[in-house]
């Protein structure tokens, strides 16, 4: 029997064998009456649909979501995407089960990101930006979740170390603006890249698999979250609240979504704010179109994404770059591994000095 460890080794055809954790199930019946189990599995590498036809009934009430599994299955062809039908199923047990193994990770240089993020941070220079920035990331526990936080549980950097990646894009994508359209307000601009989304430290659980929200995060969300941080800070260190740098960073936060649908209580009204909502929004597009063509069927060549309907339309994508074949193919890094560049649409892959 081959053995695959990964979900994107992954093709129809294959007997598979391994471990797996259980994003989703959904017991359903056929046409017939017939109990069967639908799952979401994933890997580090990515998900894959899968169904138990036999005994599904019995089976559902012995796992839960974020369980992690031992299965053999057979890779089959369905609708187009491969599937996993299962034959033998079974919940792993015992400490050498390590849950990182089944959560995807950053393929970017994350110590060269937190070097971006780190010398932003000492380039602010307006006082009152200045201590309210560097009283966050002094916070230990506050640092240590930045590091690791994912950006988002499904859309855009929905990964291991996905924030870093996705704020350490942004101050870069920062720089170029600003050296366009020098009136922007640089100290607001490179404040709001580190700060916009730190909500999301709290907003996200991400110590065991599937990523998904916590509690609060889902009451209250990650922008709400994320002022509440910088209120507690300002008070902290008796940052002046009232001052125009002050204010203007908070609307750039509370803004950036740019619709009120989508989450921003204000819709952007600064010039700082329109740059700021529209560099964030490129980054976690392009982002997720990275990934969609990283999971279409054939990578070497251009192709049509299935349907979006998040975005109502099909994406024609082209060929995976051979950067983007190689980290697609390589292990994603610890901090004492060969650290590989990130994906195309990272701009801080070269070297930063």
């Amino acid at each position: 029997m081959t053995t695959k460890t990964y979900v994107t080794d992954i093709k129809p055809g294959e007997k598979i064998q391994g471990h797996f954790c259980v994003v989703s199930k959904s017991l359903r019946t056929t046409k017939t009456g017939s109990p069967f189990l639908t799952l979401i599995l994933c890997d580090k590498t990515g998900q894959i649909e899968a169904r138990i036809w036999d005994n599904a009934d019995k089976l559902n009430d012995g796992f839960q979501n974020g369980d992690i599994v031992f299965l053999e299955a057979d890779a089959v062809e369905f609708n187009g995407k491969c599937q996993l039908k299962i034959n033998r199923f079974q919940v792993a047990e015992g400490s050498d089960i390590d849950p990182s193994h089944f959560l995807p990770v950053s393929p970017c240089d994350l110590d060269k990101a937190w070097k971006v993020c780190r010398t932003a941070i000492k380039e602010i220079k307006d006082p009152w930006l200045a201590l309210l920035v560097n009283e966050i990331f002094k916070d230990r526990q506050i640092k240590a979740a930045f590091l690791k936080a994912p950006a988002a549980k499904m859309m855009h950097h929905a990964y291991i170390g996905g924030l870093l990646e996705h704020t350490a894009n942004l101050i870069e994508l920062t720089r170029l603006v600003i050296d366009k359209y020098d009136y922007l307000d640089r100290d607001i601009l490179l404040s709001a890249c580190l700060l916009h989304d730190i909500g999301k430290i709290r907003e996200l659980s991400w110590n065991r698999p599937p990523i998904d929200y916590t509690d609060e995060g889902r009451l209250m969300g990650h922008i709400s979250l994320g002022m509440e941080i910088v209120e507690q800070a300002s008070a902290t260190v008796g940052v002046n609240r009232q001052s125009r740098k002050m204010m203007a960073l908070k609307h750039v936060i509370l803004s950036h979504h740019g619709r009120m649908e989508f989450g921003s209580p204000v819709l952007p009204m600064t010039e700082e704010a329109m740059a700021f909502h529209m560099m964030d929004d490129l980054d976690a597009k392009l982002n997720f179109l990275a990934c969609l063509k990283n999971t279409q069927g054939d990578r070497d060549k251009w192709g049509w994404s299935d349907y979006q309907k998040l975005f109502e339309r099909y994406f024609f994508l082209p060929p995976l770059s051979e950067q983007e074949l190689e980290n697609s193919q390589t292990e994603p890094h610890s901090g004492h591994k060969e650290k590989k560049s990130c994906q195309q649409h990272s701009l801080w892959g070269a070297d930063d000095s």
